[in-house]
């Protein structure tokens, strides 16, 4: 018999629900150590640099292009959400803002020069994303059932399919709504990219 919180729901339930709720508070442990740690920093700022900011750029598209379809953060805007979105990059892989916020967070740890960081970052956030997505699944089986579990056997959840590229509808949101929604993600890119900066300026007074 599963252990109970209250009345209504497992443990882990619980704990998968908390864990979706606060997620973004879970970046602040690996890049806090980023920030402070100077080990084995690989100084070739010609190539990390402009590879950190290659990567990034990648993940921001992908965000955009999710957001686009998903209209999410868009309280001025007719929501999408009595509708299942299997459109743009939700018709190759389930988790495109997930993916999006991986690829973002690889490229701006590269900025730390702690290349050793990045595979553990990775693997961190994948760990991180796949409880939270256990969690929204069940959520999402619960209003959309059937619809929801052929979308499940049909679409990947992690590794994006390319061979259904061609389903990638290209309807959706309007662009600068699309980037409109994203402006707290990218306020909060820019400080990062701002204290990765500063940690490099000011790093030779900690040699």
């Amino acid at each position: 018999m599963q252990r109970r919180v209250g009345m209504s729901f497992p443990v882990e339930h619980w704990i998968l629900r908390k864990l979706s709720a606060y997620r973004g508070f879970f970046y602040v442990p690996p890049f806090t150590f980023m920030v402070f740690t100077f080990y084995k920093e690989w100084e070739e700022d010609l190539i990390v640099w402009p590879l950190g900011m290659m990567i990034i750029l990648v993940g921001v598209s992908f965000r955009l292009w999710a957001t686009k379809h998903i209209g999410r953060r868009m309280p001025w805007m007719n929501k999408k959400g009595k509708n299942l979105v299997r459109t743009g990059p939700y018709a190759i892989v389930r988790n495109p803002l997930y993916i999006g916020n991986i690829i973002i967070a690889s490229g701006l740890s590269i900025f730390s020069e702690l290349i050793w960081m990045v595979p553990i970052l990775i693997f961190y956030l994948f760990i991180l994303y796949h409880l939270v997505v256990l969690y929204e699944e069940k959520k999402l089986l619960g209003r959309w059932a059937e619809e929801y579990r052929a979308y499940l056997t049909e679409v990947p959840r992690w590794i994006p399919r390319l061979r259904d590229f061609h389903k990638c509808k290209a309807n959706g949101f309007k662009w600068m709504d699309s980037l409109r929604s994203e402006l707290p993600s990218l306020f909060v890119l820019l400080f990062g990219i701002f204290v990765f900066a500063a940690k490099e300026i000011l790093s030779p007074m900690f040699e």
